[in-house]
């Protein structure tokens, strides 16, 4: 009788991810406890950036709880160049402080971006909270979410990334960083397209759902 254990299968992303974005949630901790000591006087740069450490916080608290409360996936993407730019994509707005530090000399452009960059961050810590237990870096399966902003569009999490980058780009107007956020859009929007291809082929309900959603922008694409 051959009584040798099942083979379990490595869960990378708890392995590699965690310990990284655990990184990052400490590191945003420490930015938060500075912003604090800045306290008074109080302008609304501060309290802008206060705000968008708090919920950079909140976010990487969910991804690093997640990755131990998900499900095995279904299904996962095989090619190495899809899981490539999905990796990519998850860690490419850490590249923007580096290539573009100053923050544009337009006090205009510098609030305007800020609220919209704490606004898409606010979408990305309610779309993640929506997706759960299925939540993945690389494309996987793992169950077809339909509520909250999923209702409307198929890649919310997407969309708030997009935007709270967009926010940080008109913070600075830099070439660099319209690079990075260009680059970082076409990533998102691959990854995306080959989602839809992985979720299609394991769940028959999802042509159904797309047939309801838009992909990004309602009523646009």
């Amino acid at each position: 009788m051959d009584t040798a254990m099942p083979k379990r299968n490595i869960d990378w992303g708890r392995v590699i991810a965690v310990p990284l974005f655990t990184f990052v949630m400490i590191l945003n901790v420490m930015a938060i406890r500075r912003a604090l000591g800045d306290f008074p006087p109080v302008d609304m740069l501060k309290v802008a950036g206060l705000t968008h450490h708090l919920l950079l916080t909140c976010f990487y608290v969910l991804v690093v709880a997640l990755y131990f409360l998900r499900s095995s996936a279904v299904s996962t993407a095989r090619s190495w160049v899809t899981k490539a730019i999905a990796l990519l994509a998850s860690f490419l707005p850490f590249a923007l402080p580096i290539l573009s530090r100053d923050l544009s000399a337009n006090a205009v452009s510098v609030v305007l971006g800020n609220l919209i960059m704490i606004s898409g961050m606010a979408f990305s810590v309610y779309a993640l909270f929506s997706l759960g237990k299925s939540f993945s870096i690389i494309p996987q399966a793992r169950g077809l979410v339909q509520s909250g902003p999923y209702r409307l569009i198929r890649h919310p999490l997407y969309v708030g990334e997009l935007v709270g980058m967009l926010g940080a780009v008109l913070a600075r107007l830099t070439v660099p960083a319209i690079a990075v956020f260009s680059l970082l859009a076409a990533c998102q929007v691959y990854r995306s397209l080959k989602e839809e291809e992985l979720l299609s082929s394991v769940f028959p309900e999802y042509e159904n759902y797309c047939r309801k959603t838009a992909r990004f922008i309602p009523g646009v694409f």
